[in-house]
């Protein structure tokens, strides 16, 4: 009989804990409700070859943006894709190979930090590839020449553009 007593207070408890635990918390750092971000970032890569590729190359940009904020509160969010945009390299030997390439990314998200700068915002990450064989299928292989992450990049105005231009030289 005690001990019956004992397992229905345990689960009681369990109960009410899990119950507790499954409530959303408030949001203790300053009270501010998550605020929901949309825009896009419109990324443009002059891409400088060099001499060190034929004209006619194809190029692959990839890039993705997710909120400047910490990982875990990240984790919450849905998988982030990654865009990507194509390009033909084009110029001489005596000018240089160089091809421009412009990756869109949309996104909407919530943030519980809406101000721009190094306090909000989103990171930036890029990759650039050269395609070797054909552009799609089983015989093309996309080889990594440059990337770079982390970049801290300010939230575009709501439902706007933000412009961002990297050079990339190989």
């Amino acid at each position: 009989m005690k001990r019956a007593r004992i397992s229905q207070t345990l689960l009681a408890a369990l109960l009410a804990s899990a119950a507790a635990g499954a409530a959303p918390a408030a949001d203790t750092r300053g009270g501010a409700a998550p605020v929901a971000l949309s825009g896009v970032y419109s990324v443009t890569f002059t891409v400088n070859a060099g001499s060190t590729l034929a004209p006619g190359a194809i190029i692959l940009c990839k890039a993705k943006a997710v909120p400047n904020a910490p990982t875990l509160e990240n984790l919450k969010l849905e998988a982030v894709p990654v865009m990507s945009g194509l390009a033909t390299l084009s110029g001489s030997r005596v000018t240089g190979y160089w091809a421009n390439c412009t990756v869109q990314i949309p996104f909407s998200w919530a943030a519980n930090n809406a101000q721009s700068g190094a306090q909000g915002g989103a990171v930036l990450s890029y990759e650039i590839d050269v395609v070797s064989g054909a552009v799609s299928g089983p015989g093309a292989v996309a080889v990594p020449v440059s990337r770079q992450e982390g970049i801290g990049v300010a939230y575009p105005a709501p439902g706007g553009t933000a412009s961002l231009s990297f050079n990339v030289r190989f």
